[in-house]
């Protein structure tokens, strides 16, 4: 990348920079194939940062995960998994950062190590954006859009509050569903 210039190109839910190169939006199963299928990561599986900034990242970080991970197991999540989920059929294993921040993280598989495969930055921006820039040279980077207030007064929302009241026993909060809402959905802006 040395030399090279950014490009970006707007889109409504995320903002991604890979290391490497530019590809164009995409929905976030395709991303996850890409990074599979072009070395980024194992054949079967990959690492996946979870950044959170925010006044409150212990709980916000937690909420996020837990968001993130409900999402990755409820297509094709099985018993015994040896990972945190599934994305597109890809193992996936989460990494909560920052790591001082982990504290009310609970259930992930395993503790995989830094540089993740993809960091999936949730947080208003400019703060969002400042956090993605110091990993984008090592990771594809996602800066994931918040959901707009009154999220969970959308019907569209609802499988998702039950999975999660269902699962985790509380109400999500906006992280969980921006995390959960990104990790079906992404689109982004590619940065190179």
């Amino acid at each position: 990348m040395s030399g090279s210039k950014r490009v970006a190109s707007e889109c409504s839910c995320c903002t991604a920079f890979p290391a490497r190169r530019t590809i164009p939006a995409v929905p976030a199963l395709a991303a996850v194939l890409w990074i599979a299928l072009s070395g980024i990561a194992a054949a079967h599986s990959f690492i996946a940062a979870i950044l959170v900034v925010s006044e409150n990242v212990e709980q916000d970080l937690a909420e996020a995960v837990r968001g993130f991970v409900l999402a990755a197991d409820e297509r094709d999540g099985h018993p015994n998994e040896t990972s945190d989920g599934h994305l597109g059929g890809v193992d996936v294993h989460v990494l909560p950062l920052p790591a001082e921040a982990t504290r009310l993280v609970q259930k992930l598989t395993g503790s995989p190590d830094e540089p993740a495969d993809v960091v999936i930055v949730l947080g208003p921006k400019p703060a969002a954006d400042d956090a993605a820039s110091k990993y984008s040279r090592a990771s594809t980077v996602l800066v994931q859009a918040l959901l707009a207030e009154g999220w969970n007064g959308d019907d569209r929302m609802d499988g998702f509050v039950t999975r999660y009241r269902l699962a985790y026993g509380k109400e999500p909060g906006l992280l969980a569903a921006s995390a959960y809402q990104g990790s079906n959905a992404g689109r982004g802006r590619i940065v190179s």
